[in-house]
């Protein structure tokens, strides 16, 4: 079985490949290199210099973060590399967070993946005085007009 090995930097095309392998939506280029530039923090893994999973955080700087992009080539899983992702994601904000201060970690599993996730202290929702986790894709089509899906 060959090495994984970890990393804090993908291309726009890799990113978009490893939402290809797990049949998410299709994010234009532009927007990909926007995503990607304005992360928080991402760690990719690497097996035989190809990025076969990834996870990225996004924040306000203050006190929220938001775990996105979790994804693992579906030919990688089960590998513990989703683990590792997380793991590797939340050891980088706890070492973010400073004595006295409190802050809130969110992530939206996929389908029936929230026992992956609780793994790592995480809730489902909704919980305590916590609503549902709610989304919306939006797409503009060439005639101008938005549709929500």
């Amino acid at each position: 079985m060959t090495e994984v090995t970890y990393t804090n930097h993908i291309s726009v095309e890799d990113y978009n490949a490893l939402r290809d392998s797990v049949e998410w939506i299709p994010v234009t280029p532009k927007r990909a290199m926007i995503a990607l530039k304005n992360s928080f923090y991402i760690c990719v893994a690497v097996c035989d210099g190809k990025p076969v999973g990834m996870v990225r955080i996004v924040s306000d700087g203050g006190y929220t973060y938001f775990i996105t992009d979790v994804i693992v080539n579906p030919a990688y899983q089960g590998r513990h590399i989703g683990l590792e992702l997380i793991s590797r994601t939340l050891d980088y904000i706890q070492k973010d967070v400073m004595e006295g201060e409190t802050v809130m970690v969110s992530l939206m599993a996929a389908y029936q993946r929230e026992s992956f996730y609780e793994k790592f202290g995480f809730h489902k929702r909704p919980f305590g005085n916590h609503g549902s986790g709610m989304s919306v894709w939006m797409s503009r089509n060439a005639s101008g007009e938005i549709t929500n899906y």
